[in-house]
């Protein structure tokens, strides 16, 4: 009975920690090491055969315990990594949003250290011949919510130099990083994304100039909402679309939903545009105006009213 806890304990132990949060194994290890602590005092102040004859089992616990801090503080230092947080973007299904948010988080609450790598990252994926909408989503969330000139120098240089929109299933991380890029550099993206609008051609024109007008929506620059309330026309159009997927339909919707009933600039990128991508992105779409979101909305627009309206919010 008394070798149990030489052996058995130690293994409990072990497995307890693979299947329980550490916070809970770390009370049952400290209390294996008082207990050898205690035993090893007791081998030493007593004279006892019977404990001299057990000293191969505490020393086979001694190192058990030893190792299995080793292993515990090399697989978290490494797991915590900035690397390791990176190359674990994009690796999550995103049929789980919160788990996705929570390792994007992580990344996220490294601040500006991690810009570069992340800037590298997205660069080696978007040069790959199969590009990962996931993770290249997910990589320009972290960069958005971090902001600064080099991460939106790195989304900037995503749109111009990898952005086709001649395919529906890149369309998906295309329509992500445009609206990040406008969320994050706002009255600074107004050129890249005016550019995508008026350089709009051939077969991919209306999805290209779809995703541009979505993500000036979500700029709050005053010049910007007027170039997409021009452009009411267009997007209805699409709603109308047979061959508008219905993702898009369900952002034009809310974007133009947005505009209607909006009445602060951050009602312009609280629409929940993201969702219907299914890339794991699912951001808090509340607004402290109370919007309810309807992603089958269709109310009617009067322009010039709310050209009048949004200039007077955004000047």
């Amino acid at each position: 009975m008394k070798r149990f806890f030489y052996f058995g304990v130690p293994l409990l132990i072990l497995g307890g920690l693979m299947l329980i949060p550490m916070m809970l194994a770390l009370p049952l290890v400290l209390c294996w090491i008082l207990y050898l602590v205690f035993r090893i005092l007791q081998l030493l102040t007593n004279k006892d055969e019977w404990l001299r004859k057990n000293l191969l089992p505490f020393g086979v616990n001694v190192i058990a315990l030893t190792l299995s801090f080793v292993l515990i503080f090399v697989t978290t230092s490494r797991a915590n990594s900035t690397p390791a947080l990176i190359a674990s973007l994009g690796h999550i299904s995103p049929h789980y949003p919160n788990s996705v948010h929570n390792q994007m988080s992580r990344v996220i609450k490294r601040g500006p250290e991690v810009v570069a790598p992340l800037s590298t990252t997205l660069e080696q994926v978007l040069d790959r011949e199969y590009i990962s909408p996931f993770r290249t989503a997910q990589i320009a969330y972290c960069l958005s919510q971090i902001g600064g000139e080099q991460a939106e120098a790195a989304l900037q240089q995503a749109i111009e130099q990898h952005i086709t929109f001649d395919d529906d299933f890149y369309g998906k991380w295309e329509t992500a990083v445009c609206c990040l890029y406008a969320e994050s550099a706002r009255e600074r993206a107004v050129p890249t994304l005016m550019n995508l609008l008026n350089s709009a051609e051939e077969k991919q024109a209306n999805s290209q100039k779809l995703i541009a007008l979505l993500a000036l929506a979500r700029t709050q620059d005053p010049a910007a909402v007027e170039t997409v309330l021009d452009h009411a026309d267009f997007l209805k159009t699409q709603l109308l679309g047979k061959n508008t997927p219905y993702r898009q339909t369900v952002q034009i919707n809310v974007t133009l939903q947005a505009l209607s009933e909006g009445q602060s600039p951050a009602d312009l990128s609280a629409s929940p545009i993201y969702e219907p991508l299914r890339l794991g992105l699912n951001p808090d779409s509340r607004t402290k105006t109370g919007i309810k979101w309807d992603d089958r909305w269709n109310g009617e627009l009067d322009i010039e009213a709310l050209k009048a309206h949004w200039s007077a919010i955004l000047k």
